[in-house]
């Protein structure tokens, strides 16, 4: 039977969660993503859960289709403390930064060292700042485009690092490498920007200027 597919922002989640024998999908609602790591065969067992018992069914119900319920622990719950084995990856995708972060800080002591692959639809800044709170340096950052937005997902690797007020805003690996959708990503980040009307919005603006005219540069 033909998998479901993943829309850009999945795929990219996907291609960077690494292969392990456990991974974990928190706040996982559809499935997808949980359903094309294990018939990847990226991890051999997957812990699947959300806040919501009807979302969690939805892949449960997707899962159990395509002959891997086996294979998963259905888990409702909130946040990391569904976790009651070590993994060694976890997705967190799909919600605000502050969420995310909420998340991260409550289930700290859950994670031991897992890799951690980040995705917020609001306040990255934030979330960025947590995973150096946490303890975690950004290895890897892809941006992605799906459902008329652009999104970020990050690869976090335990390590202790600091970033400045532009690498927290725009992404110190994309500051560096840039990448796919790059130029696009700031200039949207620009148009948002340009509609606030405080202090904070204007500095922010500056910033992502600064890091458009240094890449128009570069290319």
């Amino acid at each position: 039977m033909r998998l479901p597919q993943l829309d850009e922002r999945l795929q990219k989640a996907a291609n960077l969660f690494p292969a392990c024998a456990y991974g974990a999908d928190i706040g996982a609602d559809h499935g997808r993503l949980s359903c094309y790591l294990l018939a990847n065969e990226r991890c051999a067992r997957m812990c699947i859960s959300d806040l919501s018992a009807p979302s969690l069914e939805k892949a449960k119900r997707l899962i159990t289709l395509h002959g891997m319920a086996d294979r998963a622990d259905f888990c409702v719950g909130n946040g990391l403390k569904v976790l009651h084995k070590k993994a060694n990856a976890i997705a967190v995708l799909g919600m605000g930064g502050k969420t995310i972060s909420a998340i991260l800080n409550e289930g700290r002591d859950q994670l031991q060292q897992a890799t951690l692959i980040v995705s917020a639809h609001t306040e990255l800044a934030v979330l960025r700042e947590t995973l150096v709170h946490i303890g975690y340096t950004i290895e890897t950052e892809e941006i992605a485009h799906a459902g008329g937005r652009f999104y970020v997902i990050i690869r976090a690797i335990p390590g202790e690092t600091e970033y400045n007020p532009a690498q927290l805003l725009i992404g110190p690996q994309l500051l560096k490498n840039g990448g796919e959708h790059y130029l696009e990503y700031l200039q949207w980040r620009s148009d948002v920007l340009s509609c606030e009307n405080s202090e904070e919005g204007r500095i922010h603006l500056k910033m992502i200027k600064e890091a458009m005219k240094h890449a128009g540069t570069c290319e």
